[in-house]
């Protein structure tokens, strides 16, 4: 089986480095990875050339402006398609460590088991202590969507108020991760999907930290993301892509990673104040577009 790694990398080198060493001693020899700079235009990207320059599994894209998540990861998912024909892409986020022995050969099993096209591991954010995937049974409807985006476009005027909502977001999410009475009580009260992270679940909504793309999705799609918004929602188009086409997506907790979860975009914006701002304006143009599209897709 022939593995290929895509890692977004946006001026955080320390991240970038840890990701990648942790492939170096975990991954088979014959896996690449193609670190994409996202236009950092720091050095960083260039740094991380030279250092990675005698290292025969490790490339470096350097994109001239940052385009996004999007359009970054489709970069170096395009760039291993073409130039490794892989049987799995994995696209995953710099601030990921991989710690896994059997990480491969576990997706390779998954792989016979179930035909997927899409697989997500479970994602473990020490910082919190939660599990972040899987996200959702059955995605969202108009109407939720239109409320939520009611909801941000109220934060974007008031980014104190959602910085005080982050904080007991990951509060509820570690209690929810971490017991499971609170779990049920809790998505019964807000009538969402109650999720456990130790179950395997087929075609649900996967956290997109970490993403395994199988020869069966890389064979028929140019683009690991279409549409491709700039920040937010790209699981939750990628779930309507596949569901509309009948491709499979499975969680699986029989791989895991270990995210740290936004430290590159932490370092990358110091003013807190300016990073909400940029956060709660992707926030509120990714969901139009998915309102948009959305709407397209239940007239049909």
């Amino acid at each position: 089986m022939n593995y290929c790694y895509v890692i977004l990398h946006y001026k955080n080198e320390t991240d970038t480095r840890k990701c990648v060493d942790s492939l170096l001693e975990k991954a088979s020899k014959d896996s690449r990875f193609i670190v994409v700079d996202n236009g950092s235009n720091d050095g960083s990207g260039q740094d991380l050339e030279k250092l990675y320059k005698d290292e025969p599994q490790c490339e470096v894209l350097i994109l001239e402006e940052n385009v996004g998540f999007s359009k970054g990861n489709n970069a170096g998912y395009k760039l291993a398609r073409e130039k490794y024909n892989p049987d799995f892409i994995i696209v995953t986020n710099n601030d990921v460590v991989f710690w896994q022995d059997d990480f491969e050969q576990n997706i390779a099993q998954i792989y016979e088991r179930t035909g997927f096209f899409v697989l997500g591991p479970d994602i473990y954010v020490p910082r919190h202590n939660d599990h972040q995937s899987p996200l959702f049974k059955n995605g969202i409807t108009a109407d939720e969507l239109e409320r939520e985006l009611s909801e941000y476009r109220f934060y974007r005027d008031n980014p104190k108020k959602f910085n005080r909502r982050l904080a007991i977001h990951a509060f509820k999410n570690m209690l929810c991760s971490n017991v499971s009475l609170i779990r049920y009580v809790y998505t019964a009260l807000r009538g969402k999907d109650n999720m456990d992270y130790k179950k395997e679940y087929e075609d649900v909504g996967l956290q997109g930290a970490c993403l395994i793309f199988s020869k069966n999705f890389i064979q028929k799609e140019e683009k690991a993301f279409d549409p491709e918004p700039f920040l937010y929602e790209e699981e939750v188009f990628l779930f309507y892509r596949c569901k509309e086409k009948n491709y499979k997506m499975v969680y699986s907790p029989d791989i895991a990673i270990r995210h740290e979860e936004a430290a590159s975009f932490t370092n990358a914006n110091k003013n807190n104040m300016d990073r909400l701002n940029f956060m709660l304006n992707h926030h509120v143009i990714a969901r139009e577009m998915l309102l948009e599209y959305l709407t397209k897709e239940y007239k049909k």
